[in-house]
């Protein structure tokens, strides 16, 4: 899906550009690349595709730290009431633009349903991938 036309492309490579980091276990998603480290953890999980999404900063917009909070944890409560299994990461701009957010690691989830829960938080992008596959920046607004 083309860059939406409201999103600036400064903004695009931002996203593109930035390191989409799970806690534990420790790994690094960046776009446009295959993760064979990655790819064993979901094996392992019986999963074979995932998505990374935040709640923070809904619309690239920055917020305090105490909404940014509150929506992460609707965010984890969402994910916990449709019973995935998630873990706790953050996206890092590489030009250190933006603050780090936090996010999820959320396994076995569709791309379509991830799209829907990102639109929910008001969220631009989320980035998703499957087992073998390259990790995919998906635009979630028009």
């Amino acid at each position: 899906m083309p860059r939406p036309s409201h999103i600036d492309s400064i903004t695009e490579q931002s996203y593109l550009d930035s390191s989409y980091q799970i806690f534990k276990p420790s790994f690094t998603i960046k776009i446009g690349q295959t993760h064979p480290d990655l790819d064993e953890f979901l094996i392992d999980n019986n999963a074979f595709k995932w998505a990374f999404i935040s709640a923070y900063n809904p619309f690239s917009k920055v917020e305090s730290k105490t909404v940014n909070y509150q929506n992460h944890q609707r965010l984890i409560e969402k994910i916990k009431t449709l019973d995935y299994y998630f873990v706790e990461g953050e996206g890092k701009a590489a030009d250190e633009r933006w603050t780090p957010e936090k996010s999820l690691f959320i396994l076995g989830i569709s791309e379509e349903e991830s799209i829907q829960i990102a639109r929910f938080f008001q969220q631009n992008a989320i980035v998703v991938g499957a087992v073998n596959q390259k990790a995919r920046l998906v635009w979630c607004v028009d």
